[in-house]
């Protein structure tokens, strides 16, 4: 048996209760990395739950009566209620039927109070409140992808629906990338050869371009085409990966890997002056520390926090969602440690294949690689067949365009 984790937040309002909840499972699933504990589970309260009604937190109690983990780690004992009564009674009950009760060490009730005061949650709040919504049709294709029951015809059909992503589908299938010997015409053809999950990476990616097209063409600090031409490679290199191990990755594989650096267009154009200052103190990718370090210096949230933040708020998938938050920390994924281990490797091979540079080993966490099974001979025949690949992809990113 192992661990659990249990996240409850008194915040009723987003993103306050999103980023409260968000910090408690990081600070859970970093004590259980630090401490060699094998976190099974995270129960979580929705943001439905309240004081005096936790549907989780019965389940939780339920579950620990049957002996389904050994151990139980939570922020602090106000997770399960404010009235000292409750807390030791629940913590008495947990202690007679053998569970472990830990209560992380650095207090989060001072976090928790001071939440709303926060300049990070204020930042966050100014952020992330004028970002639009999704275009229907991707919120169409993203619900019809999910369907086991939907077909290339139902999807098709969304898609038709606008011309332009039509076009551009159709040019991306028909590219030298994938060297048809004959044209396609048809986008149900076209979802049918991509697939369906590889299709809503794409509708996903193109409608995040035309969302954030640059406000201006003096502001940007990103080289946009090749952010994109990174994401999209990206996507290529996880997949690429994904075939040369037995931990295969959820089908989200494509869309997870297109869209995990989201969070720094996100900064670029809502925290400009900032995300300037912080590429500066960081011009290189590769060194994410650095790079996360001076985005929470600077901006006071990191791409991968802001990014995440905003697919949820979109309500994508939580695999990609997940993927975001953790593509340089992927074994802190609790639940996607496969794909977001693909997308961590994915990554890091892009940048070196856009460089046309050799393989760095050492830029590469050897225990992600270890977890993948990964060893140093498969490494190179995965980075050499990316670089063949990336010569490929001449016109594929003018789908961004």
């Amino acid at each position: 048996m192992g661990t659990v984790g249990y996240i409850y937040s008194y915040r009723v309002k987003n993103p306050d209760w999103q980023v409260e909840t968000r910090l408690q499972k990081e600070k859970i699933r970093d004590y259980c990395t630090q401490n060699s504990l094998g976190l099974l589970k995270l129960y979580e309260e929705p943001m439905t739950s309240r004081p005096d009604n936790k549907p989780i937190l019965k389940k939780l109690l339920n579950d620990a009566k049957l002996k389904s983990f050994s151990s139980l780690v939570i922020i602090d004992l106000d997770r399960f209620g404010k009235d000292d009564q409750v807390k030791n009674n629940i913590s008495k009950w947990l202690s007679q039927n053998n569970i472990k009760l830990i209560t992380i060490s650095e207090p989060m009730r001072a976090v928790s109070t001071s939440l709303t005061e926060s300049a990070k949650i204020q930042r966050i709040k100014q952020k992330v409140k004028d970002i639009p919504s999704l275009p229907e049709v991707v919120t169409k294709v993203v619900r019809l992808v999910q369907d086991p029951n939907s077909s290339a015809s139902n999807v098709g059909k969304v898609i038709s629906h606008d011309p332009g992503l039509t076009a551009k589908v159709l040019k991306l299938v028909n590219s030298a990338y994938y060297g048809f010997p004959k044209q396609i015409s048809s986008i149900q053809h076209a979802i049918m050869i991509l697939g369906f999950a590889t299709m809503r990476g794409l509708v996903l990616s193109s409608s995040v371009v035309k969302i954030f097209t640059p406000k201006s063409t003096g502001m940007a600090s990103l080289d946009y085409k090749k952010f994109w031409k990174h994401s999209l490679l990206s996507a290529i290199a996880a997949k690429v990966a994904d075939g040369h191990t037995d931990k295969q990755a959820e089908d989200d594989i494509f869309s997870a890997a297109i869209m995990h650096d989201i969070g720094k267009i996100i900064l670029e154009q809502y925290d400009h002056e900032n995300y300037v200052q912080a590429l500066k103190q960081a011009p290189e990718p590769l060194n994410y520390k650095m790079v996360l370090n001076s985005e929470k210096s600077n901006c006071a949230v990191t791409h991968c926090e802001i990014g995440s933040i905003v697919a949820q708020g979109w309500n994508l998938p939580q695999s990609i969602t997940d993927v975001i938050l953790h593509h340089h920390t992927p074994l802190l994924s609790a639940d996607y440690k496969n794909l977001t281990s693909m997308v961590y490797l994915g990554n890091i091979l892009s940048h070196l294949a856009l460089k046309e540079t050799a393989l760095d080993i050492n830029l590469i966490d050897m225990s992600v690689l270890n977890y993948l099974g990964i060893d140093t001979d498969s490494l190179l025949l995965i980075y050499s067949e990316i670089l063949e690949k990336s010569e490929t992809m001449e016109g594929m990113d003018d789908f961004f365009e």
